[in-house]
């Protein structure tokens, strides 16, 4: 039976390192670049499809980001969720089918020593149940190099970050706490993983033809030291075309390959979106 004492203070743990570290590098900041903050910004995607016929399916995509930035350091967060249901009516009998279901949230910090140099740490908690899932913690740190930043460096710039996490993954094959105890048996067809991983990753904005695109492309990989086997790499692009300065037509594509992954699962993912965003 998962108790889940160990992930808990493992949770607490390194969720106080990436404190100290975020808002130790913040705190470092000389009086005088103690600026005040722009205040905050984010933007709002959201997409719906619906397919009605032999099959007929129901999806909708929810992306909702915010960010603050002083002079030398920047606070963001993100949510993200999906839901799709399918069913096909040639089936007899007929049963709805949950195709689609994850919720994540992330938190970032970057603090500039200059214009070239940075660190960032970033936070993941996401379940996935479809994939089997129940929950993935995700804590990582390290520096990050500038090489490039264009007239708008919020829109405009590419760099690259080298790092350590922790990684906290809860496979249950979608049995669903024990309802005795509200525990996850483990013995049935789940597990559970611990790694210490060693991170690469990249971020590139930018804006083409005038301003009427923009474009933004991440990826990262993470290769635990204690399971080389086990290593998750994932990439993201959007793109986005401005219809005023508030709204905008959004298409995403997400890829990401967990080798953690049951053998029953598809260890690859990949996920197209197509919506509005509103700017904020």
């Amino acid at each position: 039976m998962f108790m889940g004492r160990d992930f808990k203070r493992a949770s607490i743990l390194a969720a106080a390192i990436w404190v100290v570290f975020g808002l130790g590098f913040a705190g470092g900041a000389s009086a005088e670049d103690e600026d005040e903050p722009r205040g905050w910004t984010g933007e709002v995607a959201a997409s719906f499809a619906a397919q009605t016929g032999s099959v007929d399916t129901l999806a909708a995509d929810l992306d909702a980001k915010t960010e603050r930035k002083w002079e030398n350091d920047l606070l963001g967060g993100r949510l993200t969720g999906s839901y799709g249901r399918t069913r096909d009516r040639n089936d007899s009998p007929s049963e709805d089918r949950t195709t689609q279901n994850s919720q994540a949230m992330f938190l970032n910090h970057r603090h500039s020593f200059h214009s070239r140099f940075l660190w960032r740490s970033g936070l993941e908690l996401s379940r996935d149940p479809t994939q089997d899932r129940e929950v993935r913690f995700f804590l990582a740190t390290g520096p990050g190099y500038l090489f490039w930043e264009g007239e708008d460096t919020e829109k405009q710039f590419f760099e690259s970050r080298i790092g350590i996490g922790y990684r906290y993954e809860l496979f249950d094959g979608n049995t669903g706490p024990d309802p005795a105890t509200g525990l996850f048996d483990l013995s049935l067809n789940g597990y559970d993983s611990n790694f210490a991983d060693a991170i690469l990753s990249m971020e590139y904005r930018n804006l083409f033809f005038d301003g009427a695109m923009e474009w933004t492309h991440t990826a990262g990989i993470a290769m635990p030291m204690n399971d080389t086997d086990a290593y998750l790499a994932r990439t993201e692009a959007i793109i986005g075309i401005p219809l005023n300065e508030a709204w905008s037509f959004r298409t995403a594509f997400l890829f990401e390959y967990n080798n953690n992954a049951p053998d029953n699962q598809n260890k690859a993912l990949t996920r197209t979106t197509v919506g509005l965003g509103y700017k904020f």
